[in-house]
C-alpha cells in the first residue's frame, strides 16, 4: 500500500525536489501548465460554455425597492411617553423590521391585491399565471404535500396564509443603523408584480401604526372617561355632604373650625393627598393590565416593563442571542453544535425575559393593592383623629374634615379633566411617525441573472479548475515522465533515451532508424546508450546484453535491434531473438522466419548457416525465434541452450538478446544470469512505476547483473516542461531543429 501511495505522489516528490534544489522554481509549474495547456483549454471552454448557457437560459429576477423614514418618537407624545421612547429607541428598528416582515402585513397585501382571487381565477381559467402567482403554486404544493390524483383544493383562507408567509419570507428590509430610512426590497420574475407588493407592504406597515396608535389612544380615553366620570360623581356627592352638614348644624362658615383643626390633619391629609395621587397612577396602571390580561395581548409594550432597567437588560441579552443565532446559522447551518448552543441561549433570553416581565407585571398589581391599602388606611387614620376632634371640638371639625374631602376630590378631579381633554386631543390628531420617502417603482433591468459576471465566473473557474486538473494528473501520475525519475525510482542508472518515432505512412519503422540514418537523434540516442553500456565496466565491459522489459509494447524489441546494429559498428554482434513466445524480429525487419533458435536447440537445424541472416552489410548476424515452441521455458533453461549461448560468446565480441517481458512469464529471468548485463526498456508515459520496480526486483533476485534502464519512446517536448535540460538535443548530442517528433 505504502509502495503504491509513493508511486502516486512521484511527481509531487520531483517538484519538492526541484524547489529543495533552487529554492523556489516558478517556471516548474509554468511548464506543468504548459505541458497541460489543452486540458486546461478544454476544461475552461466547457465551464465558460456551461456558464454562457445557464446565464443566457436562467430566469431573469426583478428587485422593487422603496424607502420609509421611521421616527422612533410619535408625534404630540407626551414626556412620559418621549422618555419611555427614548429607552427603548434601540429596539425600535428591529421591531419595525419584524413588524413589516410580519404575516398580518402580508395578508393585509394579500388582501389588498387579491391575490386569492386572482389564484383561483387562473386555476378554474387553467391559463399562464404570472411568476408569483405560479412560484405560489409550487409552494402551496411543496407545503401541503400536494399529489396530483387527489387534487384537493384547498380553502381561501389556506390559500390567503400561504400567499402571506411567501410574500413574508421574500422580504429584506434592512436600514435604520445610521439613520432613520428604512428600506424594503422584494424580488420576484415579474417587476410589476414586484412593484405592487413593495408599494402594498409600505401601505400596509403605515396603516397598521396608525391604527395601532389610534386604538390606544381611544382604550385610554375609555379609561379616564370612566374615571373621570367617577370622581366627579365622587366630588359630587362630597359637596353635598359638606351642604348638608351646614345646613343641618347651621353652621355659615368653618374658617375657625378648620383653624382649629388643621394643625392636627395637616399632616394626615398630605399623606392622604399624596397616596390618592399614587393610588389614582397605580390604579391606571392596574387597568392597563387588566385590559391586557384579558385581551390576552403582550405585556411586551407596558410602560412599567419598558421602564424597568432590568428588562432593558433582558431585551438587549435576547437581541444579542438572537443576532448570534442569525450570524451562526449563515455560517454553519443548523445542526452545528455551535448553532444549537446559540439557540439554546436564544431560549433561556426569552425565558429570561418572560420572567421578567411577568415580575414586573405582578409588582403592578402589588403596588396598586399597596397603594389602595395605604389610602384606607390613611383614611381610617383620619377618621379616627375626626372622631377624637370631633369630641373635643364638635361640629366644627366634622365640617372641616368634610371640606377636606371636597377639596381633595376636587383636586384629583381637575387632575383627571386635565388628562382627558389631552387624550381627546391627541386622539383627534390623525398623525404617524412612518412615512413613505420612496415609492417602489417598476425595475426595468433584472437583478439577476448577472450575464457578464457569471461568463467571467464561469471562464476563469474554467482555467482555475483546468490548472487542478493539470496538477491532479501530475499529481497522480504513476509512470515514467524523465529520466531522473526512473532513477530515483528504480535505483538504476539511466542509460540513455531513445526519442519518440510517429508511425507515418512510408517512413522508416522504429526497428530500421539506424540502420536507415546513423546520424540520426534516434541513432545518436543508440549510440549514447552503447556507450553507456561500455563505460558501465570500462575493464570488463559486458559482452552479452540481454534487452528486456516489465511487460510488453515497451520498446525493448525496438531497442534491442538498433542496439545490436549500433555494436556491430565496433564489432563482430549477434543479434538473437529470445522471445519464444511473441517474436518480432523477423516480421518488423522482414526476415525469414522458418529456422531459427528453436530449430537448432530441437536439431531441425543442422548449422548455424541454416538459421543466421545479416543486416548492416553483413556487420550484424541475427538469429530470429523460428519455429515457436510449445515449452519455450524449458528450451531456455536447457543445457544444449547454455552451451549454445557459449559458443555464440566465443564467436561473437558482441551479443544482444531480445528478449521476452519479465513479469508475464519467468523466460526474462532465466535469461538473467545466463548473460553479462541485463537493460531494462521502460516506455515514457507508458510504464508504470510499480510494475517496472517489481520487475527489477524479480531480475535481481535471481541475481541478475541489471546494470541500467533506458527509457524509450520519450517526446522531447514533453519532457522539456519537467526542466529545460531535457529538451531536444542535449540528451542526444544534437541540435534541437535535428530531433524527430
Amino acid at each position: 500500500m505504502n509502495a503504491v501511495v509513493a508511486d502516486k505522489v512521484s511527481a509531487v516528490q520531483q517538484i519538492n525536489n526541484k524547489l529543495t534544489e533552487e529554492d523556489f522554481d516558478i517556471g516548474l509549474y509554468i511548464r506543468i501548465v504548459r505541458r497541460s495547456k489543452w486540458t486546461i483549454i478544454i476544461v475552461a471552454m466547457l465551464c465558460l460554455i456551461s456558464g454562457i448557457f445557464i446565464a443566457k437560459n436562467a430566469t431573469p429576477i426583478y428587485n422593487a425597492t422603496a424607502k420609509i423614514l421611521a421616527d422612533p418618537y410619535q408625534p404630540n407624545a407626551d414626556r412620559e411617553e418621549q422618555y419611555i421612547a427614548s429607552a427603548m429607541v434601540f429596539l425600535f428598528f428591529e421591531t419595525q423590521y419584524e413588524i413589516i416582515r410580519s404575516r398580518a402585513i402580508a395578508e393585509t397585501v394579500v388582501d389588498k391585491l387579491r391575490l386569492v382571487e386572482k389564484l383561483k381565477k387562473e386555476q378554474a381559467d387553467n391559463t399562464p399565471s404570472i411568476s408569483f402567482i405560479k412560484s405560489i403554486k409550487d409552494s402551496v404544493k411543496s407545503l401541503i404535500g400536494y399529489k396530483k390524483p387527489e387534487n384537493k383544493p384547498l380553502t381561501d383562507t389556506e390559500l390567503r396564509i400561504l400567499l402571506a408567509e411567501k410574500i413574508a419570507s421574500g422580504l429584506i428590509v434592512s436600514g435604520g443603523r445610521k439613520n432613520q430610512i428604512i428600506t424594503i426590497n422584494y424580488e420576484s420574475k415579474d417587476p410589476q408584480e414586484a412593484a405592487d407588493i413593495i408599494n402594498a407592504i409600505s401601505d400596509a406597515y403605515i396603516d397598521f401604526g396608525l391604527t395601532t396608535r389610534l386604538t390606544d389612544v381611544k382604550n385610554r380615553q375609555k379609561w379616564l372617561t370612566s374615571q373621570y366620570e367617577q370622581l366627579k360623581s365622587k366630588l359630587e356627592n362630597s359637596e353635598e355632604r359638606v351642604k348638608n352638614y351646614r345646613e343641618k348644624q347651621g353652621l355659615i362658615h368653618s374658617f375657625q373650625q378648620r383653624a382649629i383643626a388643621n394643625t392636627q390633619l395637616q399632616s394626615l391629609n398630605t399623606s392622604l393627598v399624596a397616596a390618592q395621587t399614587t393610588l389614582s397612577i397605580k390604579s391606571e396602571e392596574y387597568q392597563l393590565v387588566q385590559d391586557i390580561k384579558r385581551g390576552n395581548k403582550d405585556f411586551s409594550a407596558l410602560a412599567q416593563v419598558m421602564q424597568d432597567f432590568a428588562i432593558t437588560n433582558l431585551v438587549q441579552d435576547e437581541a444579542t442571542a438572537a443576532n448570534q443565532v442569525k450570524e451562526l446559522d449563515e455560517r454553519y447551518g443548523a445542526r452545528h453544535p455551535k448553532m444549537i448552543a446559540a439557540e439554546s441561549e436564544l431560549e433561556s433570553a426569552k425565558g429570561n425575559l418572560s420572567r421578567g416581565i411577568a415580575k414586573v407585571v405582578e409588582r403592578t398589581e402589588n403596588e396598586f393593592r399597596l397603594a389602595k391599602l395605604q389610602v384606607d388606611n390613611i383614611n381610617k387614620l383620619i377618621n379616627d383623629t375626626k372622631a377624637e376632634v370631633q369630641a373635643l371640638q364638635g361640629d366644627s371639625f366634622s365640617l372641616v374634615s368634610l371640606e377636606r374631602e371636597v377639596e381633595n376630590n376636587r383636586r384629583i378631579y381637575e387632575s383627571f379633566q386635565s388628562r382627558l381633554l389631552e387624550a381627546n386631543v391627541r386622539g383627534e390628531i390623525n398623525a404617524s411617525n412612518v412615512h413613505i420617502i420612496d415609492k417602489a417603482t417598476v425595475p426595468k433591468t433584472p437583478v439577476r441573472p448577472n450575464v457578464n459576471k457569471i461568463i467571467a465566473l464561469s471562464g476563469m473557474l474554467g482555467v482555475f479548475l483546468g490548472i487542478v486538473v493539470a496538477f491532479l494528473r501530475e499529481m497522480t501520475n504513476n509512470t515514467f515522465r524523465t529520466p531522473d525519475l526512473v532513477e530515483e525510482k528504480l535505483k538504476l542508472p539511466v542509460l540513455g533515451i531513445t526519442p519518440f518515432v510517429k508511425d507515418k505512412k512510408n517512413s522508416v519503422i522504429p526497428e530500421k532508424q539506424y540502420l536507415d540514418d546513423s546520424r540520426s537523434p534516434f541513432s545518436e540516442s543508440i549510440n549514447t546508450i552503447r556507450t553507456g553500456l561500455i563505460f558501465s565496466n570500462i575493464d570488463a565491459p559486458p559482452k552479452s546484453i540481454l534487452i528486456t522489459s516489465a511487460t510488453g509494447s515497451e520498446g525493448k524489441s525496438c531497442l534491442a535491434v538498433n542496439l545490436a546494429v549500433a555494436y556491430s559498428n565496433i564489432g563482430k554482434t549477434l543479434l538473437l531473438e529470445v522471445d519464444l513466445r511473441k517474436p518480432s524480429i523477423s516480421k518488423n525487419l522482414q526476415l525469414e522466419n522458418k529456422l531459427g533458435l528453436t530449430d537448432i536447440l530441437s536439431g531441425v537445424a543442422k548449422t548455424f548457416s541454416d538459421v543466421i541472416q545479416g543486416e548492416n552489410e553483413g556487420k550484424l548476424s541475427i538469429i530470429t525465434c523460428g519455429t515457436i515452441p510449445q515449452n519455450p521455458m524449458e528450451l531456455l533453461s536447457s543445457l544444449k541452450f547454455e552451451k549454445l549461448l557459449e559458443t555464440f560468446k566465443n564467436e561473437y565480441q558482441y551479443i544482444v538478446l531480445d528478449g521476452p517481458p519479465t513479469l508475464p512469464v519467468s523466460d526474462a529471468c532465466i535469461l538473467g544470469n545466463k548473460v553479462g548485463a541485463v537493460v531494462v526498456a521502460a516506455r515514457a508515459e507508458q510504464t508504470k512505476i510499480k510494475v517496472s520496480k517489481e520487475a527489477v526486483a524479480r531480475l535481481q533476485k535471481l541475481n541478475a547483473n541489471v546494470i541500467g534502464a533506458v527509457l524509450t519512446a520519450a517526446e522531447p517536448q514533453k519532457m522539456s516542461y519537467y526542466g529545460d535540460h531535457y529538451y531536444a538535443g542535449e540528451y542526444y548530442g544534437v541540435k534541437p531543429e535535428q530531433t524527430q517528433a
